[in-house]
């Protein structure tokens, strides 16, 4: 079977598609869909579902939703990449979310650092929800990237793991951040404008942390976190280890 319309958008859900069976769609797609996009009969669109398979789906009668086939998915691995960023100033965190998401981050995760100025409330989270649901959409992506609530530098450390953590800091002596990536899944954090505490380094040496710099310039905590991602992304894609 063939898609003999372009797809009005891409959405995402949480279970498995099954090609020719009927499925509900969430409530925030069903209102992009019938809302926002005003879809008709006949219209298709592509869904991801749960397992980051990609399909074609069409809207029939009484907005009822039915999968037709299973479409190719290039780019479907996943390079397991979670950006701990510390929030800017201003609305720059929109930025951060947005690009990092198009880069292909799977978790991003505001910080609140010692020497921090803005300690997110729930409201922005919620926004940075919606905008990485939207730079997915845009990006073709196969999933949203999980925008946790924010937490302390401890609280992260303890989150990482087994997974290799980076820590990110302008220090010349230091090693490129390609040169520590071993493989996923990679952990990135990027400080502040006024940069890690020597308690931060500290803990963060004893966590396992390795430390690394993306160059002789001094970046703003929001281009550090977006380079960062990038960076990451291309030396996993030229070893060839994602998940």
């Amino acid at each position: 079977m063939g898609i003999t319309h372009t797809p009005i958008t891409r959405i995402f859900v949480d279970f498995a598609v099954t090609p020719g069976e009927k499925f509900d769609l969430p409530s925030n797609e069903a209102h992009h869909i019938f809302k926002v996009l005003r879809a008709r009969n006949g219209d298709t669109f592509e869904v991801s579902d749960v397992a980051r398979r990609l399909y074609a789906a069409e809207v029939r009668g009484n907005r009822e939703i039915v999968a037709l086939e299973e479409l190719s998915a290039p780019g479907g691995e996943d390079a397991g990449i979670t950006l701990y960023q510390a929030v800017p100033k201003g609305q720059r965190m929109d930025l951060v979310v947005e690009k990092a998401t198009e880069l292909g981050a799977k978790n991003i995760t505001p910080l609140v650092t010692e020497h921090s100025v803005v300690e997110p409330g729930g409201n922005k989270v919620e926004r940075w929800r919606r905008l990485a649901e939207a730079a997915a959409r845009q990006s073709l992506q196969l999933r949203v990237p999980e925008i946790g609530g924010p937490v302390s530098f401890a609280q992260a450390l303890r989150e990482v793991g087994e997974s290799s953590g980076v820590l990110l800091h302008n220090d010349e002596d230091l090693p490129s951040l390609e040169s520590v990536i071993v493989e996923p899944p990679v952990s990135l954090f990027v400080g502040p404008e006024g940069g890690w505490s020597e308690e931060e380094l500290r803990f963060a040496e004893e966590a396992g942390l390795a430390s690394a710099q993306l160059g002789p310039y001094r970046l703003r905590s929001e281009t550090a976190g977006m380079i960062a991602v990038a960076r990451a992304q291309a030396a996993l894609e030229r070893s060839g280890k994602r998940l």
